[in-house]
C-alpha cells in the first residue's frame, strides 16, 4: 500500500565468517548491501579490503552460459507443449549449494569449450583445403607437375593468369611475343590460365610484356600433378568431415551433462553476487563490516536468521537513524508494497520511475486508472475473454520467470474490466449484443463527453495529490501555485458547464468570479512569495499561460472514445468481410480468415490500449505531481533461470 519504511544497518563479524554472513543475506533477500562511507565521532577510518577468491566466478558464469548457449544448438527439437509445460526443477539454497561440484563443471565446461574449438580447428582447416581445391581445380587440365615446370634450366616456364576481356586482347598480346610460347590451361568469365615458355635471355622483354597484359603469377609447391593434388585435398576434406561428425557426435553426447551444467551455471551467479558483495565491506585483521539497507519491519527477521546461523558472540547488528541528507540525495533504496491485485501494476510506475522516499506509491491510482482506460480502449466482451483465457492458461500452465509471471497476471487483471466495458458497450468481436449501456458507434458523442468527464477526474485527482505532496513538505507556495489554484479552475469550470447545461444561469458569474480569483492567486502567490516582486509577477504570468496545456491535456482523453470506437469499427468491418464469402469459401477457408483477422485485430487494440494508456498516465497524471527518481531496492541477487529456488524470492 506504501513505500516500504526503510533502516540503515550495519552488521559486524569475524573476517572467518564473511562468506557465510554474504550467503546467509543473499538466502534472505531482504538486505541491500550498499558501499557506505564509514565515519565515528567525525572521524575517518579506513579499512582495508582483503577478500579474495580463488575463482573469477563472474567469468566462470559467463563461460557456462556461453556453453549452454552452444549445446542447445545441438539438442534435439522440443515439441510445444514441452517447452510450455516443462518447469524449473525446485531446491532450497542449501540443495543447491550442496549439489554443485565445482571441479566436476569446471571439468564438463571445459570439455565443451574444447569440443567446440576442435571443430572450429576442423572447419578452419577444411574450409583452408577447399580454398585450395578451389584453386588447384582450374589447372586440373595440365598433366604435369607445375613445380618441376618452373625448376627447368633451360627454359623460362611461367604459370599464371591474365583478364579475359571480351576479345581475349591479353591473350593475343602475349600470343604475338615472339619467341615465347603460350597455352591456354583454362579459360572462364574472369581469366584465362595460361603457360607461358621463353628462352632464359628474354627475362627482360617477357617480364615487361606479362607486366602490361597484368599477368598474376601461381605458385605450385604441391610436388604433384594439379588432378594428384586435387585427389590429395579431397581425401584430406573427406577425413576431415568424418573427424568433425565425430567431434559433432562427442557435443551431442554432452547434451546429458545439460542439466549438471545449469544447475552449476546458477550456483556460480549466485557466488558471483556474492563476490560483488563482500568488494563493498571494510576489512581489517580482526572483523569485516557491511552496511546497507533493510525494511524496518525486517529487522527481527534479520537477527533470528543470523542468530540461528552463527553464536551471537561473534556478529552484532548496529541500527543507524537515516539522515535527512540520505533521504534528499535519494540514497535510500526504494521498496514498494501493494496489495495482490495491485502489485503488477508497480511496474508501470517503475517504467516512469520509482517514488523518491519523500512523496507516495501512487501504484494505487495508476491501477485503477488504467484499468479503466485499457478496457475503453479496448472495448470488446470477446476480446476481453480471450485475454482472461490467455493469461489464465499462461499462469496455471506454464513455468514462469518472477517478471514474466506478473506481466501476465498484469494482462490477466486487464481482462475483468475489459470484458465489463464489453458488456457495456454490447460488443462481441465487432457483433452487437442484445443488451448494452451506450452503443459507441451510434453514440460517439456521448463516449466522447464521458472520456472528457474521466480526464476531468483523473486529472482532479493528480493536483490534489499534488497538493497533498506539498502540503506534508510545508511547501505552501508551491502547493497553491501547482495545486489548488488550478484545482479551483476546474471546479470553476465544473460549476460553470452545471449552469450551462441545466440551465441555473446563476452558476455562470459564480464560476466566471471563482476562476478570476483563481488566476490572480496564481499570478500573485509567486509575487507575494519571491524575492524580486517583478520576477515573482513573470513568473506567475509564466504559470498562467500553462492553462494551455490543460487544454491538450483534456483532449487527450478523446483517444479513449476515439481508439474504442476504432476497435470495434474494425472488427465488425471483417464480419462483414467474411458475410459476403461465397458460402462455401465461407465455412472453410473463410473460417480460418476471421480468426486469424480477428486475432490481428486483437493485438493491435492490446497494443494501442497498452501504450496510450500508459500515455495518460505519464502524461497527464504524472506530470501533475510526480517527482521520482527512487533507486529500486537491490539484494543480493540470485539467477532461477534453470531452477526455482524454494526458499530465496525471485529477483
Amino acid at each position: 500500500m506504501a513505500i516500504a519504511k526503510m533502516q540503515k544497518v550495519s552488521i559486524v563479524t569475524a573476517p572467518s565468517n564473511k562468506d557465510q554472513l554474504l550467503y546467509t543475506l543473499q538466502t534472505m533477500q531482504n538486505i541491500q548491501v550498499s558501499d557506505l562511507s564509514l565515519k565515528v565521532a567525525g572521524q575517518d577510518f579506513t579499512f582495508n579490503n582483503n577478500y579474495q577468491s580463488d575463482q573469477d566466478y563472474q567469468v566462470i558464469y559467463e563461460r557456462g552460459r556461453e556453453v549452454l548457449h552452444y549445446l542447445s544448438q545441438y539438442q534435439q527439437k522440443v515439441s510445444l507443449k514441452d517447452k510450455i509445460t516443462t518447469k524449473r526443477p525446485q531446491m532450497t539454497m542449501d540443495e543447491l549449494h550442496q549439489t554443485v561440484d565445482e571441479a566436476a563443471a569446471l571439468q564438463l565446461i571445459e570439455k565443451v569449450e574444447a569440443l567446440r574449438q576442435k571443430r572450429n580447428d576442423i572447419q578452419d582447416q577444411r574450409q583452408r583445403v577447399e580454398d585450395e581445391q578451389t584453386t588447384i581445380a582450374k589447372w586440373r587440365a595440365l598433366d604435369v607437375d607445375p613445380k618441376s615446370l618452373q625448376e627447368l634450366k633451360l627454359f623460362d616456364v611461367r604459370l599464371g593468369t591474365i583478364p579475359n576481356d571480351e576479345n581475349r586482347h591479353h591473350w593475343q598480346q602475349l600470343k604475338a611475343i615472339e619467341d615465347v610460347a603460350v597455352e591456354e590451361v583454362f579459360a572462364n568469365e574472369n581469366e584465362i590460365g595460361v603457360a607461358v615458355v621463353a628462352l632464359p635471355g628474354h627475362h627482360d622483354n617477357l617480364q615487361a610484356s606479362l607486366a602490361e597484359n597484368y599477368f598474376s603469377e601461381v605458385a605450385f609447391n604441391y610436388g604433384q600433378t594439379p588432378e594428384e593434388t586435387f585427389q590429395t585435398l579431397e581425401s584430406e576434406r573427406k577425413q576431415l568431415i568424418k573427424d568433425e561428425e565425430a567431434v559433432v557426435k562427442d557435443i551431442k553426447n554432452m547434451q546429458e551433462s545439460k542439466a549438471t551444467i545449469q544447475l552449476a551455471v546458477e550456483e556460480f551467479f549466485n557466488r558471483s553476487q556474492r563476490a560483488n558483495a563482500a568488494k563493498l565491506s571494510y576489512d581489517n585483521q580482526q572483523l569485516s563490516l557491511f552496511s546497507g539497507w533493510i525494511e524496518e519491519a525486517q529487522v527481527e527477521n534479520l537477527q533470528s536468521a543470523l542468530e540461528e546461523a552463527f553464536d551471537v558472540h561473534t556478529f552484532a547488528i548496529i541500527l543507524e537513524e537515516t539522515t535527512e541528507q540520505e533521504v534528499k540525495e535519494d540514497e535510500v533504496p526504494i521498496k514498494l508494497h501493494n496489495a495482490s491485485i495491485v502489485e503488477p501494476f508497480e511496474m508501470i510506475t517503475e517504467m516512469y520511475s520509482l517514488p523518491n522516499y519523500r512523496e507516495k506509491d501512487p501504484t494505487n491510482w495508476v491501477a485503477g486508472f488504467y484499468m479503466l482506460f485499457f478496457a475503453m480502449m479496448m472495448g470488446d466482451f470477446g476480446y476481453g475473454i480471450l485475454l482472461w483465457i490467455g493469461t489464465l492458461f499462461a499462469m496455471k500452465v506454464m513455468d514462469l520467470r518472477k517478471g514474466t509471471k506478473r506481466f501476465v497476471k498484469f494482462g490477466h487483471i486487464l481482462s475483468y474490466p475489459t470484458m465489463l466495458i464489453g458488456l457495456a458497450y454490447g460488443s462481441l468481436f465487432g457483433e452487437a449484443l442484445p443488451f448494452g449501456l451506450i452503443n459507441p458507434t451510434e453514440d460517439a458523442l456521448t463516449l466522447m463527453i464521458i472520456s472528457l468527464a474521466i480526464g476531468y477526474i483523473h486529472i482532479f485527482v493528480g493536483l490534489c495529490l499534488n497538493i497533498r505532496l506539498q502540503l506534508s513538505r510545508k511547501d505552501y507556495a508551491s502547493a497553491y501555485n501547482d495545486g489548488i489554484g488550478w484545482l479551483a479552475l476546474l471546479i470553476a469550470l465544473a460549476i460553470g458547464i452545471t449552469g450551462f447545461m441545466t440551465g441555473m444561469d446563476m452558476l455562470i458569474p459564480i464560476a466566471k468570479w471563482f476562476a478570476i480569483i483563481a488566476a490572480a492567486g496564481i499570478i500573485l502567490v509567486p509575487m507575494f512569495t519571491s524575492n524580486n516582486k517583478a520576477v515573482g509577477g513573470v513568473v506567475g504570468l509564466y504559470n498562467l499561460y500553462g492553462v494551455s496545456s490543460y487544454v491538450g491535456d483534456f483532449v487527450s482523453y478523446t483517444r479513449l472514445m476515439a481508439l474504442g470506437i476504432s476497435g470495434g469499427a474494425i472488427a465488425m468491418s471483417f464480419n462483414i468481410l467474411f458475410t459476403i464469402l461465397p458460402v462455401p469459401v465461407r465455412f472453410t477457408a473463410g473460417i480460418l480468415m476471421i480468426i486469424a483477422l480477428q486475432l490481428f485485430n486483437m493485438f493491435l487494440s492490446l497494443l494501442s490500449a497498452y501504450v496510450h494508456s500508459m500515455r495518460l498516465v505519464f502524461v497527464e497524471f504524472f506530470g501533475k505531481f510526480y517527482e521520482g527518481g527512487g533507486r529500486a531496492f537491490k539484494p543480493i541477487r540470485t539467477l532461477q533461470e534453470f531452477v526455482s529456488l524454494k526458499d530465496v524470492e525471485e529477483n
